[in-house]
């Protein structure tokens, strides 16, 4: 491939990244759209939900959104030829934000919710979209730890990777209350400021999303194309050993 070629797909790459992340924080819209739902005490996905007036606007970014992420994260693989351990859960996010909103809720959630106590809220988290959006936290808890660690490996600079972090623990922080005032809302029937909740953990996941990978991305192909000595990649990424530690064995 060429030198042209090759800065093409690399900008191409790092533009999905950054816009696929971005996207992901597509909920802001409910601030411009007349929409009929409570930001305090709504799930976002209710914007999506069947019987919303723009459902197809939030269900189409979330698409679109998700599928940037997915070819950004396999196409920043195949680039840099290091981190599986950051792109595959980058991939897997993709595509679960895909499948989100092939699948949306069939109705309001908080509008539409089983008596406390009965149990039937069962049903309603282990439908189809609340078990996407597990594993979906999931995926993206492995890729705040991997990516954080590549970071680290590659010796990138110490204040732009605490303040990733910084944002990174913020949102998985902010996943973590959500999931407890979810817990809350389905058992005793409220919980106030899930809304808000939610959406700061989402947009600090977004901005995260936008900036994290592709700045791994960047620091990986600008040092080997300026031919730096490459840094040992996350052990769970199947690389080598350190320097230190093969002159250690070798003595």
């Amino acid at each position: 491939m060429s030198a042209f070629r090759r800065r093409l797909a690399r900008r191409l790459s790092m533009a999905l990244l950054v816009t696929g992340g971005l996207v992901y924080a597509s909920w802001v819209l409910q601030f411009v759209l007349p929409v009929h739902i409570d930001p305090v005490t709504s799930f976002i996905s209710e914007l999506s939900a069947v019987g919303q007036p723009f459902r197809r606007v939030f269900r189409t970014l979330d698409l679109i959104g998700g599928a940037l992420l997915l070819v950004g994260g396999a196409t920043a693989w195949w680039q840099s030829r290091r981190w599986p351990g950051v792109w595959a859960p980058l991939v897997v996010l993709g595509v679960c934000i895909v499948l989100e909103a092939l699948l949306p809720l069939d109705a309001s959630f908080t509008d539409d919710l089983p008596d406390p106590g009965t149990g039937s809220w069962w049903a309603r988290i282990t439908e189809p979209h609340g078990v996407i959006s597990f594993v979906e936290t999931n995926a993206f808890l492995v890729l705040l730890v991997t990516c954080s660690l590549a970071l680290r490996r590659i010796d990138a600079p110490l204040l732009r990777r605490r303040a990733l972090a910084t944002v990174g623990v913020l949102a998985a922080l902010s996943g973590l209350v959500d999931a407890a005032l979810t817990a809350a809302l389905l058992v005793n029937g409220d919980a106030v400021g899930l809304g808000l909740v939610q959406r700061l953990g989402v947009t600090l996941t977004a901005t995260w999303l936008a900036l994290a990978p592709t700045w791994l991305l960047w620091v990986t192909l600008h040092r080997r194309r300026h031919g730096e000595a490459a840094s040992p990649a996350v052990s769970d990424a199947g690389s080598q050993a350190p320097p230190s530690d093969q002159r250690r064995k070798a003595s």
